[in-house]
């Protein structure tokens, strides 16, 4: 893997669920690693990423993508990616040599908007709505 490729930067966000005063449940996304190198791919046709497919009698629309970047331990399926204005969950971890890299695979539907709380390294809390990634 040459560093040249690894041009754009993402950030990892690992749910943790906490019990508020009245007994709800809160999910916040803890900041788990920031300014990841990697290089991204758009996967699947039409138009190199996006699809769209029915849902429950609703039309969904669908980016999927790879990124590939140096290993990084501990990435779970439940963790959040967040690029260029999108959440985008994996579905796929596909590690390659003796942990020199990995190819993670993630998507991101038009039916899942709501916003995602994130909280950074510093404890600030943010709401993200998304927004369509510019590619």
């Amino acid at each position: 893997m040459k560093a040249g490729e690894l041009t754009e930067k993402i950030n990892i966000y690992r749910p943790t669920r906490t019990v508020n005063a009245f007994g709800d449940v809160v999910e916040v996304y803890e900041e788990f690693k920031k300014d990841v190198r990697c290089k991204i791919t758009s996967l699947g046709t039409p138009s190199a990423g996006a699809s769209e497919f029915t849902d429950d009698d609703q039309e969904v629309g669908e980016m999927k993508m790879e990124l590939k970047c140096r290993w990084i331990s501990g990435v779970r399926f439940d963790d959040v990616i967040v690029w260029n204005g999108g959440h985008f969950n994996l579905y796929s971890i596909l590690p390659f040599g003796r942990r020199e890299g990995m190819r993670l695979r993630a998507r991101r539907r038009d039916n899942n908007q709501l916003p995602i709380r994130l909280r950074d390294s510093e404890g600030n809390i943010t709401d993200l709505t998304e927004t369509n990634p510019a590619t």
